[in-house]
């Protein structure tokens, strides 16, 4: 059915969205005259009035480009930019999931920036990334996007509850073991029943981006080298599920909700539930104004290896843009990745910026010492892991995640459901290829 929908979709919107395309006719013919281009982002709120701030400094210094920000929906942007290219009118640049880079490139809709910056410019660019989110923006060994802006999920805490237990701030689990045991230390029967209602730790039922990371911690791979074949089907993802059954069964923690918005999960926290849960970097301010206790945060506890989750956006420059716009835009893009943009951006959204010289910036720095929180998830950038950059890899990761789910509510082993979600993946690969 995901399959089915994926391709109707697209044709179904064909017709609304071609002629809103940021086609010529955002043009103007005269050489010395401004250039219009589409910037398409999700951003909503004050990040959308932050965002308009930023391109009007833009706008400020060069004089000759307007950017027109055009809102679409996160749950239907890829759609939106393949019926774009579809229709030979999609915007010049646009703001891009981690995940979605892979598909846009494997189609042809992206513009590697070596195509779009002189060679010293795209050479200073690539340089100016961290290379771990460098990973994060590249295709087959070439530099298709660059940084917008980046989250890492963290452990937050509720301190009352901890400091009831006896756990101290400087003593949060860092290990996979100490959130077990610390686990059963925060978990209470309030009412007497005999059943945990306050539970020391919760996590989704659909989540794979927090998955994929256990896996990689735990050492085992999700594909080969060549990202044709699946690999998570091994001894190694196979006690990854097995410790998540082991915590479970404690009866100290609490497996919820079946969405990956993590609201419910927000909401259970928030209400002194649950006293320790996982979540995105960018989400302390939402999370810390929702609770009436002090919220704490930690690292990301670990299975093994020291790998951590990165969340997040690139800015990505399309093929099918008249020329001038892909100039314009390329501009733009070069222009979000000098420091201080980067570290602007970082202060007003909370996103962590991917060029490691914003973090040297007097910007970031004020930022940082402004909210001690925030060096946790800039601490575990340097070890982040982006998801696989694989055309339909969402389907795939939504297999994974039914795996987990149903071994989690005792629907079939940890090896039969891991590898009924190989066999789906391979097929996923192969109608890919």
């Amino acid at each position: 059915m995901r399959k089915a929908l994926a391709a109707a979709i697209p044709l179904l919107l064909l017709g609304g969205i071609a002629g809103c395309g940021a086609g010529s006719s955002d043009n103007s013919t005269a050489s010395n005259a401004p250039v219009t281009i589409q910037f398409w982002n999700t951003f909503t709120g004050p990040l959308e009035t932050e965002l308009g701030s930023l391109v009007k400094d833009f706008e400020s210094s060069h004089p000759n480009i307007k950017v027109k920000l055009v809102y679409q929906p996160y749950d239907s942007m890829l759609q939106a930019l393949q019926t774009s290219v579809a229709a030979k009118k999609p915007p010049a640049i646009a703001q891009l999931e981690l995940t979605q880079m892979g598909q846009l490139a494997t189609d042809g809709a992206l513009a590697p920036i070596s195509d779009l910056l002189s060679a010293n410019d795209a050479k200073a660019v690539q340089k100016s990334i961290i290379p771990a989110i460098a990973t994060a923006n590249s295709y087959q060994g070439k530099l298709y996007t660059v940084p917008l802006g980046y989250n890492s999920n963290v452990l937050y805490y509720n301190k009352d509850l901890l400091a009831q237990a006896g756990i101290s701030p400087q003593d949060m689990p860092k290990t996979w073991a100490q959130l077990e045991q610390d686990s059963q230390k925060l978990a209470k029967d309030t009412n007497g029943d005999g059943k945990t209602d306050t539970f020391g730790y919760a996590f989704p039922a659909q989540a794979p981006w927090i998955l994929e990371v256990r896996l990689w911690q735990s050492g085992a791979q999700l594909f080969n080298d060549a990202n044709n074949k699946a690999l998570f089907d091994s001894p190694q993802a196979v006690n990854t599920f097995k410790q998540y059954q082991d915590l479970l069964n404690t009866k100290s923690a609490e497996m919820v909700q079946t969405d990956s918005s993590l609201d419910q999960l927000t909401d259970l926290f928030a209400a002194g539930k649950v006293a320790m849960f996982e979540q995105s970097s960018t989400a302390v301010q939402a999370i810390t104004s929702a609770a009436k206790f002090d919220v704490g945060e930690a690292q990301f506890p670990t299975m093994g290896k020291q790998v951590y989750s990165l969340g997040g956006y690139n800015l990505g420059v399309f093929n099918g843009a008249p020329p001038a716009q892909q100039k314009a835009a390329a501009e733009l893009m070069k222009w979000w990745t000098s420091p201080d943009v980067a570290a602007k951006w970082t202060s007003v959204s909370n996103y962590m910026p991917g060029i490691q010289a914003a973090w040297n910036t007097d910007t970031l720095k004020q930022w940082q010492s402004a909210d001690p929180r925030r060096a946790v998830a800039a601490a575990q950038m340097p070890y982040t892991r982006s998801r696989p950059n694989l055309p339909n890899y969402n389907e795939i990761a939504d297999d994974l995640a039914d795996a987990f789910e149903s071994t989690m509510r005792g629907q079939g082993t940890p090896q039969a459901n891991l590898t009924k979600a190989v066999g789906q993946a391979k097929d996923v690969i192969s109608e890919s290829n």
